[in-house]
């Protein structure tokens, strides 16, 4: 039997997960992980969230994650690890991040990446947090409470089974100016790295807005996160790259 067969995607892409953070329930991505079939797997930064204790363990919510991408492994998936702005130990060398590599003995951490479809197009793959050294120092008002709201406000999403008023505050925090200029910058930017690399799209995170368009021959295709929209992409074998939430297949 052809074991590739088996597989729903030749490639699926999820980025901020933040594993670790405890503010929010990870039953649903590990649901997530057992049932996905898939060729390759990129993780596309803001993987684990602070993840060393004081005491220097690793906690359960991380063990049972790196226990599903071994399963994965197993499968026969290949995982792609893209290191983030959250991710602090991989940027320090592979002797801090030995435990990871002991435990999915395949995995390899790397800053960014480079990725041919099967329809012969070429993505750039970076987690996006370089944006950060391009962004005005000053923060307004607006952002700086809505980031001390944001862990509340993920916590309420979590529990709520995301219906009624919660979808009406969903819209309006997405229809935000502010959010709007800030995720148009970070498109813009992006895509310039894609061209400048020589590729004809880029596959991102960062931001936490799932997005997929075409500017000119460009494509931005944005992972989103796994907080908040639960959102990734995934390559059909046409080489067609499309963006998807949890609920839709797999």
């Amino acid at each position: 039997m052809d074991v590739q067969a088996q597989y729903d995607y030749r490639t699926v892409f999820i980025s901020d997960l933040h594993v670790g953070w405890d503010k929010v329930s990870e039953d649903h991505l590990l649901s997530f992980l057992r049932r996905l079939k898939t060729r390759n797997l990129y993780l596309v930064g803001d993987v684990l969230e602070w993840f060393y204790r004081p005491s220097g363990t690793v906690s359960m919510s991380i063990k049972r994650f790196l226990e599903e991408l071994l399963e994965l492994s197993q499968r026969g998936t290949v995982i792609h690890w893209l290191s983030g702005n959250h991710d602090p130990a991989t940027y320090k060398g592979p002797i801090q991040f030995d435990w990871l590599y002991n435990a999915i003995p395949e995995v390899r951490v790397k800053p960014h990446d480079r990725y041919t479809a099967s329809d012969g197009r070429t993505y750039l793959i970076v987690h996006g947090d370089i944006y950060d050294y391009f962004t005005p120092k000053t923060i307004a008002w607006k952002q700086r409470l809505a980031e001390w709201l944001y862990p509340l406000y993920l916590r309420i999403l979590d529990r709520s089974n995301r219906c009624g008023w919660i979808g009406a505050i969903q819209k309006r925090k997405n229809q935000d100016p502010l959010l709007a200029e800030h995720a148009k910058a970070f498109r813009n930017l992006m895509i310039e790295l894609a061209r400048l690399q020589n590729c004809d799209g880029v596959i991102c995170g960062h931001i936490h807005v799932p997005e997929s368009c075409t500017i000119g021959s460009m494509s931005y295709l944005n992972c989103g996160d796994w907080l908040e929209h639960r959102s990734y992409l995934v390559e059909a074998e046409s080489g067609q790259i499309k963006l998807m939430s949890q609920g839709s297949n797999p």
